[in-house]
Parts: structure tokens; C-alpha cells; sequence
């Protein structure tokens, strides 16, 4: 079962958590990494448009994006939530080997640019400041600019607020117990 299973907005949730799986095995990432950048971008709704922006969908595709993927927002706003998947995994195959954490799934959604670079990489470069009057919950710091360090520093304290690292970091140490267990008892 997925991290936020429980939030899917499809009549086949089964159907749905198959499909994310799939889509993050082809991409070599944690499907909950997936399911944690549609929910920030969308409450896991197919349907959810920004007002502003015209994004649209599940990652909330911007116009152009949908028409170099060979749709359109209008289009992708009317798909079922399985259908829309398909053109999530279209779209982040571009950012496949190159996606190590939350943090380069969500910057594939939000600034591909910065995926993959350091953590002192400055999202917007000239436009720096502008970026960051658009985007002012990703300025931790406030100072006017955002890195990829404090875009981190949000997304996962979102999914921490959501319940998922401590849950996460719980499992991630098991190996590394059982591992001193046995040299500690030299099995």
C-alpha cells in the first residue's frame, strides 16, 4: 500500500497505486516520492486546474508542456486519474537516472533545471528574486532568492507534516541494526 493511498481520487484505487508503482519503477524512484509530489500539486486530483497559471492535472502540467507531450490542459483536466498517469510517466521520463531523492522528483515538477545540482543551486538564476516573489514558501530564509537547499528544507518538512519521513527513517535504519546485531554476535 502507498503512502497516501488513502487520498486517491479514482473510482480504482488499486488500479492507481499499480500505475504510480510501475511509473516509479520504470523512473527508479520511490513510488511514495511520486505520490507525495502529486499530492502537494494537486490533492492526487486529475481535475485540479490553477487559476492562475492554467496548470492543470495530477502535477499540475503547464499549457505548453501538455501540447509538447501531445495534449492539452483541457484535454488532461477531463482524463480519469489512470489515464492522466500515463502522461505523468511521459513527462518525467525525461528526468529518468537523473531523480535521487523527493527533492529531484519535485524539482522535475516544479524547476527541472535544478535537478541534480548541489544544494546551493539558485532557482531562477537572472530571475532569481522574481522566482522567489512567486514562489515565497520555498524562501525559508527570506532573503529573496530560493535554493535548491531550502526547496528541500519545504518539501520535506511537508512530507514530514504528512507523516512520511519519520515513518520512512523508522525502516531505513532496520538494515543497519540487523547488520550490528550480527557482527556484535558474529553471526
Amino acid at each position: 500500500m502507498l503512502f497516501l493511498s488513502n487520498k486517491i481520487k479514482s473510482p480504482t484505487p488499486a488500479a492507481f497505486e499499480s500505475r504510480v508503482v510501475e511509473i516509479a519503477n520504470n523512473l527508479g524512484i520511490d513510488p511514495n516520492w511520486l505520490m507525495i509530489v502529486m499530492y502537494f500539486e494537486s490533492g492526487l486530483n486529475p481535475s485540479a486546474v490553477n487559476k492562475i497559471s492554467g496548470a492543470t492535472g495530477l502535477i499540475q502540467f503547464m499549457p505548453k508542456t501538455a501540447q509538447r507531450l501531445g495534449t492539452s490542459t483541457d484535454e488532461l483536466k477531463t482524463m480519469d486519474a489512470i489515464s492522466q498517469l500515463d502522461y505523468v510517466g511521459k513527462y518525467l521520463s525525461a528526468y529518468k537516472g537523473k531523480m535521487a531523492s523527493l527533492t529531484d522528483v519535485y524539482l522535475s515538477v516544479f524547476y527541472p533545471a535544478a535537478v541534480g545540482k548541489e544544494d546551493n543551486y539558485i532557482l531562477g538564476g537572472d530571475n532569481a528574486e522574481l522566482v522567489a516573489r512567486q514562489n515565497k514558501i520555498f524562501d525559508t530564509n527570506k532573503d529573496g532568492i530560493i535554493t535548491k537547499a531550502e526547496v528541500t528544507q519545504y518539501i520535506e518538512g511537508y512530507a514530514r507534516r504528512l507523516g512520511w519521513i519519520e515513518k520512512y527513517k523508522k525502516f531505513a535504519i532496520l538494515p543497519i541494526v540487523l547488520i550490528l546485531f550480527c557482527l556484535i554476535h558474529k553471526f
